[in-house]
């Protein structure tokens, strides 16, 4: 096989090991995609002469088999594979307001917006119900809060309340307690005083720290702003849906009659001023409930006050 070809050969390979390492973040550079390729598979390829049928399925099959060891390595020297590298946010870079004690209806709310790779521990359970019992996994494949959320839901109506879920930073046993070392310390969410919480702080493992918002990374602040941008836009939104849906009563029109005595004038001016009450609580009701803003409800007000006046339609 000419030197070139074998170069090209294994510059094919090499890349489909790096790619594929890539996709498991194992941290790899390109000298040890090529040390791997170089221990483990090009033994098996050296001599193809014609490389164009070589099909690169096949080769990241036979890359990803022996990453998992479902096949043996074809190479005859030996390479350790490179450990992959953990990513962990810090949980002392968590500004300390999203860290704050909440109800438990509000779980998915207060959860989601934390950092996918910050390490937690999802530990609900009260009064015998056990909800979650994580261990300490990524924020970000953690299970469907909406649904723990839920199954609490069905529970609370039935004992009433739920203590308060709170946040503590706790150091892993074992470790080195260095919070320079992100991956040592992980956030225990748990109800407040659980027994958990109790065990891990007899043990001198919670970890107390306070940051501002302004000392968050900087990337962190931004991605933190632009996701409560999307939730407004997104609530503004729903609120201008529920509006444009959002039908008042008909107004009966009064039947003619004949001319009234002076009497049954007195008995209309006194129901178009019960129509007025019940107009304007309507809108309060509506300014309360967030279905109309205070611009609309001044506007509304001030034609039922002009209606009154001129004996028109309330």
């Amino acid at each position: 096989m000419k030197k070139n070809n074998s170069l090209k050969l294994f510059n094919i390979l090499a890349r489909r090991a790096f790619k594929l390492s890539k996709k498991r973040k194992l941290g790899w550079k390109w000298t040890d995609a090529q040390k791997w390729t170089s221990a483990n598979i090009f033994q098996k390829y050296k001599g193809t002469k014609n490389i164009s049928k070589i099909k690169v399925t096949n080769i990241d099959i036979e890359v990803i088999g022996i990453l998992d060891g479902t096949i043996i390595s074809s190479g005859k020297t030996s390479f350790r594979t490179p450990k992959p590298i953990d990513n962990c946010f810090s949980p002392f870079e968590v500004a300390s307001y999203l860290l704050d004690s909440f109800e438990w209806f509000d779980i998915d709310e207060k959860i989601s917006i934390l950092n996918e790779n910050l390490k937690v521990d999802l530990d609900l359970e009260v009064d015998g119900y056990v909800f979650a019992k994580t261990g300490i996994i990524k924020k970000g494949v953690l299970p469907n809060l909406i649904e723990i959320r839920e199954m609490m839901r069905k529970v609370t109506n039935k004992s009433g309340y739920y203590p308060l879920i709170s946040f503590y930073i706790v150091h892993i046993d074992g470790t080195e307690d260095d919070s320079n070392i992100p991956c040592n310390y992980y956030v225990l969410i748990t109800f407040e005083n659980s027994i958990t919480f109790r065990a891990l702080d007899g043990k001198g493992k919670i970890r107390k720290a306070f940051i501002s918002k302004q000392q968050m990374p900087i990337s962190e602040q931004e991605r933190i702003a632009l996701i409560n941008n999307q939730k407004e836009e997104e609530r503004k939104k729903f609120s201008k849906q529920k509006i444009q849906s959002f039908k008042l009563p008909s107004v009966v029109q009064p039947k003619k009659t004949e001319p009234i005595v002076d009497k049954v004038v007195k008995d209309n001016k006194a129901n178009r001023l019960i129509q007025y009450n019940v107009a304007v609580e309507m809108l309060d009701s509506l300014l309360t409930r967030g279905i109309i803003n205070k611009k609309q409800f001044n506007e509304r007000f001030q034609q039922l006050g002009k209606n009154l006046k001129d004996g028109g339609v309330i």
